[in-house]
């Protein structure tokens, strides 16, 4: 599973090269990094089959879209961290609020204290495959926001 792990961070990190450095479309054009909208794409292997990872940052929030090959919005879940709760609300506007995707925003708006729109678009995940997509979702967001 560690193996899954590594994989998926090493081939992301790649697309994000292969995109122009940060995979904002400016084919590593001097942009200021501060500049938001940002918009970033990548893809990585997890457990045999290809994820994409699509994340639009945005003023004090994010929009992190993750699926398959199918490409579509089943399911979208907004997480707002808020001051008297160490656990962040979670808010469905499409499919199970009790679903993997409002957990996963959960556990990111409370990792990075900020607004966070989550689709999650991979049916029939295994727990395996949700973790790995959980931790490949942080460190991308850990990468992006740190630019």
């Amino acid at each position: 599973m560690a193996t899954a792990g590594a994989e998926t961070t090493q081939e992301a990190r790649r697309s994000l090269a292969a995109a122009g450095g940060d995979g904002d479309g400016s084919g590593g054009a001097s942009s200021s990094s501060s500049r938001l909208p940002r918009v970033h794409s990548c893809s990585a292997s997890c457990m045999g089959r290809t994820i994409h990872f699509h994340v639009t940052l945005l003023e004090g929030s994010c929009f992190l879209w993750v699926g398959g090959a199918g490409l579509g919005l089943n399911d979208l879940q907004v997480a707002v961290p808020t001051k008297y709760d160490p656990i962040p609300s979670v808010a469905s506007i499409i499919g199970d609020s009790d679903g993997p995707g409002g957990n996963l925003a959960q556990k990111l708006s409370r990792k990075f204290g900020m607004l966070v729109f989550m689709s999650y678009n991979i049916p029939e995940s295994e727990p395996e495959m949700m973790l790995a997509v959980q931790k490949e979702s942080s460190n991308l967001l850990t990468e992006l926001l740190a630019v």
